[in-house]
């Protein structure tokens, strides 16, 4: 979390066009407005050129147009209790909702929002997701994204409980897999804060800062919650809802339960309305983005090959510009003291041209390169990527530090005979145990996940380490890295977390 706020800080610099209001977190900052995303609800009706407020019907949730209106320059989403059938099945509610058709991805959204007053069952959101994407043959590919800016859950007695949460689906052991709170993903996607008022009894801001890196919540301009982004980078359609909650629905087994309601007594409170007084959104600005923990400053062994994994974004409605056939470009280089370069290898992308955003992933041998204890003093190896934006007619965009120094060793291969006979990594039930046997007193022990991140990391001098059920967070696969002066053994074990 310390990484994420001193990158939040940094950010906060950034020079972008100004056009009309700023986000109520960064009043200071200069931003660009997006027109074609924002609204004011000023015009007295609402622009359904904008708005698409009679979407299809999903789970227990019935969307109908005449729930969505613009009353008292505000947008309003209507829930009324209307008992109906829909796919041979009885539904007891319907309500509004409205959605940009448009697609958007990264960038800064807020909206100022008054609950309904009938509070317990309604559930008045502004989120963003993802439809229609193909479904990914590789792993960790990921087919549906969602990023809940807010979501107040209007339960029974917990009237003042703000969700602000990530919803995924991606591959995972060759199989579609929810990655959400309720799926024992909380770490990864579970933000929530219990205000100290009711959202029923006046407007307040609430906004999302979705970036390559990182996604940031924020409520009346005070942060409240922030996630590494590993998954959310789909284009996503910004909308605002008056959803069902318990009690009138309820999950069971996972899935979303209708409950039954008695319609010859209509409960007190219907119909019921939550008021959304605008809509904002703010571009964000051009830029690549690799991960810090993964790559800054990394030991990698001469005798591989590494992959170095870089995301891109050339700005809302821009895209990454042909320079010499070129996309994504990314140099291993040696510098001096100086910054100048002794020497380079260099990768190409040419995929990305035309793309506004996406993943580049570049392969260098390092068989030939010396160890980086050998260069000369005030040598270093860096990895720096670079593209350029169509924005401003052409604009060259960098890497915030401009580049990652990385470290190259003389370890030897990874999981190569030596390293595997010299230490032993064990997965039983009650947890991991780790053997190491080639006589150098340090070991470096990390435990990551499928995506990277890092979960625990321990410089020890036992030979034996054991690690318990509570390193993993849920049922998964993980890998173990042991890393000595010599050896580099990585495990890749199967966790089941009850």
């Amino acid at each position: 979390m310390k990484s994420i706020g001193i990158l939040l800080f940094s950010l906060f610099s950034l020079s972008i066009t100004s056009q009309g209001q700023a986000p109520v977190s960064h009043p200071n900052s200069i931003w660009k407005l997006n027109q074609t995303f924002s609204d004011e609800f000023n015009e007295g009706v609402l622009d359904i050129n904008k708005w698409n407020h009679d979407p299809n019907d999903w789970g227990t949730w019935s969307w109908e147009p005449e729930n969505a209106y613009v009353t008292d320059s505000a947008l309003t989403l209507r829930m009324i209790q209307k008992t109906h059938t829909r796919n041979g099945k009885e539904y007891y509610f319907t309500s509004g909702i409205v959605r940009n058709e448009q697609t958007f991805t990264y960038g800064y959204f807020e909206a100022r929002i008054k609950a309904s007053e009938k509070g317990q069952g309604t559930c008045p959101a502004f989120w963003l997701y993802s439809r229609g994407q193909p479904t990914p043959t590789e792993e960790e590919g990921v087919k549906y994204c969602e990023i809940d800016a807010i979501e107040i859950f209007q339960v029974p007695y917990e009237h003042q409980r703000l969700e602000m949460n990530l919803h995924t689906r991606i591959i995972r052991n060759g199989k579609l897999t929810w990655i959400r709170p309720g799926q024992g993903y909380k770490e990864l996607t579970h933000n929530t804060w219990v205000a100290p008022w009711d959202p029923r009894d006046d407007y307040h801001t609430y906004g999302v800062w979705s970036r390559l890196d990182s996604i940031f919540w924020y409520v009346d301009g005070v942060q409240r919650g922030a996630k590494k982004n590993h998954y959310w980078h789909l284009p996503m359609h910004l909308t605002v809802s008056m959803g069902l909650r318990t009690p009138y629905e309820r999950y069971i087994n996972g899935v979303r339960t209708v409950m039954f309601y008695p319609d010859t007594s209509p409960e007190e409170g219907f119909p019921t309305e939550m008021y959304c007084d605008y809509v904002r959104v703010w571009n964000t600005e051009a830029q690549l983005y690799a991960d810090h923990e993964k790559y800054f400053n990394a030991e990698f062994p001469l005798a591989q090959t590494l992959e170095f994994e870089c995301r891109y974004f050339a700005g809302n409605g821009e895209s990454v510009m042909a320079v010499g056939g070129n996309g994504i470009t990314c140099k291993l280089q040696e510098i001096d003291a100086n910054g100048n370069v002794v020497q380079e290898l260099e990768k190409v992308d040419a995929s990305a041209v035309g793309k506004q955003s996406g993943l580049s992933i570049f392969n260098f041998s390092l068989e030939d390169l010396k160890p980086s204890s050998s260069l000369p003093d005030g040598h270093q190896y860096v990895l720096r990527p670079s593209f350029k934006s169509s924005e401003n007619g052409g604009m060259d965009v960098f890497l915030k530090e401009d580049y990652y120094p990385i470290q190259l060793t003389l370890v030897t291969s990874i999981n190569d005979p030596e390293s595997k006979e010299k230490i032993k990594i064990i997965n039983k039930g009650e947890g991991v145990f780790i053997n190491k046997e080639d006589g150098f007193k340090q070991a470096k022990i990390r435990v990551y996940d499928l995506a990277g991140r890092n979960l625990y990391v321990q410089k020890t001098l036992q030979d034996q380490i054991f690690l318990d059920s509570n390193i993993f967070p849920a049922t998964g696969i993980y890998f173990i890295s042991v890393k000595t002066d010599m050896h580099h053994r990585v495990e890749k074990v199967m966790r089941n977390v009850n």
